[in-house]
Formats: C-alpha cells, structure tokens, sequence
C-alpha cells in the first residue's frame, strides 16, 4: 500500500539512539545470511528508521536501527520502516518546459528491480555520535550526495522544498520526498543502482504510469499523481 502525507513545511528529523532488542535473533540471522548468500552487495550497519510525523510542528521521529533488522522483513518481520529521502529533480528543456528525471534501477538492487523511479532515493544517513537532530538543509544535503554517488550530479544552491512523506508499506518504507529544482538538464553518469536515466515532461510521465504502471516503482506512480494536482 502507497500513501502519500502532504508535507507543508520543512521537516526536522529527531532521532532516538536508544538501543532496541528484539527477540527472533536466530531467525534474523538465519534470513540475514540467506540474502548475503544471494547478493554479496548486502552489508550491515546503522540505519535510520521511522516512528512517526507531527504535522503541527514538522518533527519525524526516527530511531537507530541496524539494516538487516529491516532487509529481513519477507521473512521476520519486525514492523521496521527505513526513513529515506527521494529526489525529484526538475529542469527546463531547450523550450523551457519542465523535465523530471527519472532512473532505471538495476536489477541487483534490493526492492523493485528493473523499475524507474523518480530519484535517486536512499536511505538518511546516521549522523555522527552526539548529533540528534538534522534540520532540513542537513537532509538536503544527505540527498545531495546520494545524487552524486548515483548519477554524478553535483548540485549548488538551488531551489528545493518538501512535497511529502511517502508511505509504502510492502516494502517498509517512510521517503521524504524533495523537489530540486536545477537551472540546465545536466549530462548523467550511471552507476551499479540505475544502468539508464532519462528527462521526460509531466505528461508523458503520468501517461507512462497510466499505461504501464509495472514498469515504474509504486511511489513514483503515486509522486506522479500528486505532481498533478
């Protein structure tokens, strides 16, 4: 299931570093080795996960967790949602309309393989011991360089705001999704996660997810829609 939470003003994320225990720790390491065996691309280490969104005073909440606790959700499922960030970056063509970038996921990436996304979306990194909080251009700038580690762009100051927080539920996912807004359409380099990107207007966007929802990922459709109305 896909939801999309409006987002009105700039997010702050709080973060709880209390350590969690969770009981099933033969089963989880059991699944855990089963997915290193079948990619050896997988590897443990911390993670922020979602608790929960305050629209009144923008908070997220999110806690520490390690990355198999969440990576083994088809087969122990712990109710632990990775927090992420999407881009949705946008820039004017040689007619000044506006295109959005979209990037095909490679087949070996965890969830969705094959599929195209708005993007590139990863996972907010845990930040340093001794911070606890991360304001809105500190998580801009954790997109910011999952933008260069994917596709080469390396993005200045420019204009960027919150669309919303993307739910999805079959894979265990909170995304805040963030429009940037580039001046040029910049040439793209590809990396192991997308083997092809590409500039496409609104509208062959939105009739691609009405005609062949399968080839693109949940949340793009679901993004599409809201960049719609």
């Amino acid at each position: 299931m896909i939801r999309i939470e409006p987002i009105s003003t700039s997010p702050t994320i709080v973060i709880d570093r209390t350590p969690k225990n969770h009981p099933q720790a033969d089963a989880i390491e059991q699944a855990w080795q089963a997915l290193c065996a079948q990619n050896p691309r997988y590897f443990n280490g911390q993670m922020l996960a979602f608790d929960s969104y305050d629209p009144t005073t923008g908070v997220i909440r999110a806690s520490v967790e390690e990355y198999k606790h969440h990576a083994v959700r088809d087969t122990v499922d712990l109710g632990i949602s990775l927090l992420a960030t999407t881009a949705i970056i946008t820039a004017p063509d040689e007619h000044s309309e506006s295109r959005y970038l979209l990037g095909q996921r490679s087949p070996s990436t965890h969830r969705y393989g094959n599929r195209w996304e708005l993007g590139p979306s990863g996972g907010v990194d845990v930040p340093a011991d001794g911070t606890d909080q991360l304001e809105f251009d500190a998580i801009v700038n954790e997109l910011k360089r999952e933008i260069i580690e994917e596709i080469g762009i390396k993005i200045g100051a420019c204009p960027s705001a919150t669309i919303a927080l993307v739910h999805d539920d079959a894979v265990g996912s909170v995304d805040i999704a963030i429009e940037i807004e580039l001046p040029t359409m910049p040439a793209l380099d590809r990396s192991w996660e997308y083997v092809d990107c590409r500039w496409i207007p609104l509208a062959e966007l939105l009739d691609w997810a009405a005609k062949h929802p399968e080839e693109l990922i949940p949340t793009t459709v679901a993004l599409a829609l809201r960049l719609n109305t």
